[in-house]
This record gives structure tokens, sequence and C-alpha cells, in this order.
């Protein structure tokens, strides 16, 4: 007769390695820690400095959550997968960022003149320092006549169909999400002005 000794195997661990970028004040769940081995390992969670948030943080076995994340929350997340053969520690960078503040935004209804000239001034401040951009809702930019200058946006030789909302974008390196201010320009010939 013989006897069949369970097998072991030693844990392994997959983890995305970051950064993961989260703005402040949101939820975030962590990607899954995904872990083999024989015994089933023991998953933990831990942070490089310092405890898991007290109160905060939803755990489901190889999955943790966040809420209400802060910027004091940036660190390396550990996940730790132990067995009898030992423990395997992977590790995830998170981010936090706030969102972008406006300093100057473009005015909400603005008038121009066909023929002339427009700029438009935004900016905004955050850390890391925010990217501005712009777009028109509905349409592309006018091809050729707008150009974007540290954060303003130019564009010549306004044509009628130039009528429309253009929004400044600001976001974050990392992040898929920013804040948005709009702006309606109204491109009409003026009360008396005579068109040829």
């Amino acid at each position: 007769m013989k006897l069949y000794l369970p097998f072991t195997v030693r844990p392994a661990v997959s983890l995305h390695p970051g950064p993961l970028y989260v703005i402040e004040g949101s939820n975030f769940t962590f990607p899954t820690c995904h872990v083999t081995g024989h015994p089933t390992p023991l998953v933990t969670w831990g942070r490089s400095f310092g405890q898991l948030p007290q109160g905060r943080v939803q755990r489901n076995s190889s999955v943790i959550k966040l809420l209400n994340v802060r910027k004091s929350d940036s660190d390396n997340y550990l996940c730790t997968a132990t067995n009898l053969l030992g423990s395997v520690v992977k590790r995830t960078v998170l981010v936090v960022v706030p969102l972008p503040r406006f300093t100057v935004k473009p005015p909400v209804k603005i008038a121009a003149v066909p023929g002339h000239n427009l700029t438009l001034n935004c900016s905004a401040t955050g850390d890391p320092q925010p990217v501005i951009s712009w777009k028109k809702q509905g349409s592309q930019l006018p091809d050729g006549r707008s150009q974007q200058i540290n954060g303003a946006l130019v564009l010549r030789s306004m044509k009628m169909n130039d009528t429309g909302l253009y929004i400044c974008v600001a976001k974050t390196a990392g992040m898929f999400h920013g804040v948005e201010t709009v702006t309606y320009i109204d491109v009409k010939y003026p009360r008396g002005m005579i068109t040829l």
C-alpha cells in the first residue's frame, strides 16, 4: 500500500506594479492580488510606511478598497502570500493627486466679430501641475486657425461657424478625469456694421 503525501507549492504572487493614480477624496479599489500555492496561501495587505488607514479599508480576500483617499495614502502597498513554504511579497505604488483648481477661467459668454482674432485665457493649479487643453463641443477646433499657447486658446480670423461651446480642460498627469470650464463664443457682426 502506497501513501501519497499532499504536494506543497511555494506561494506565487502577481500584482500590477503601478503607479496607480487616484483622485483625492474618491474611493479606490486596488488591482487584484493574484495568488497561487498549496496549501492555499494566506493573503495579507500592508504598506511600506505605517498601517493601512483605519476605518477606511474594505477587504475581500485578495482585494482591498480604500475609501475617501487622502494625499497621505500615497505609498507602496504590499500584498503578501504565506504558506508552509514561506512568504512572497509584491508591491504596487499608489499616487493620490488632488483635482486641479482653476486660477483663471475664460468668460461664460463672449462675442466675437468675423475676421477678428480672439484669445481665451485659462490656467489651473495642482500638484503636480495640471496640463491645459481645449476642445470644441460637437466638432474640432478651427483647423489651421487655432493655437494653444501656455493654456490660452488663440482663434484667428474667426468665422460665423466658429460659434459654439469651447471647453478648457485641466488634467493632472496620469489621470483620466480632469476639471472643465465652458465658454460660449457668439460670432456675429455688430449691429449697424455693413457687410459686403
